[in-house]
């Protein structure tokens, strides 16, 4: 058995809520907001650091986010697209010194826990070079975890693309049937509701 891997955790959270009509990570799902349940899900596992990128440090989900762990950095580029919280974990991971980032996305609250344990267990077989995504069965999607070999080009990562270019390289782990869904607007989150 090797060495353990110096693990951390971002949490895409500065989205610009444009198709959704108002702050979709504020809006009640299941009892809580949004925003709440990927970081409550990944709450329990041990990581070296949680970040979670936001575009205003005075979200209501922030205080909730404080409590599962993650420290709130601001994304001054948010409006430019998801790569830009790609990028920003990226190099929070290169100056934090760690080995994998597993990157999750706020607006996905039905991944489960033990999804996000199956990723993390494919990827500490894989060490620095780990490229671990998952999948409905049809395509490549977050969560996924990324090795320090990866990081530079996260850090490269622009636009609403974010890491898709490299996600089409990764192992994947199948998640189960419907916990992918992301909200992106509010007939889906009637839908998931």
């Amino acid at each position: 058995m090797g060495e353990v891997p110096r693990l951390a955790v971002a949490l895409l959270a500065a989205g610009q809520s444009r198709r959704f009509g108002g702050d979709k990570l504020a809006a009640g799902f299941r009892g809580k907001m949004l925003g709440l349940h990927a970081a409550d899900a990944l709450a329990q596992l041990a990581f070296a650091h949680r970040w979670v990128s936001v575009s205003d440090p005075e979200h209501p989900c922030v205080p909730g986010w404080v409590e599962a762990g993650f420290n709130p950095v601001p994304n001054p580029d948010a409006a430019q697209g998801m790569g830009t919280s790609v990028a920003l974990a990226g190099r929070l991971a290169k100056e934090a010194k760690i080995d994998q980032l597993l990157i999750a996305l706020a607006d996905m609250p039905l991944v489960p826990h033990a999804h996000f344990v199956a990723l993390l267990a494919k990827a500490r077989i894989q060490g620095e070079a780990a490229l671990v995504a998952s999948t409905d069965g049809t395509a490549a999607m977050p969560p996924a975890v990324f090795g320090s070999a990866h990081f530079d080009r996260l850090v490269l990562a622009s636009g609403d693309k974010g890491a898709r270019a490299l996600l089409g390289a990764a192992e994947l782990v199948a998640a189960p049937q419907g916990t992918l869904a992301d909200v992106d607007d509010e007939a889906t989150l009637r839908a998931l509701g």
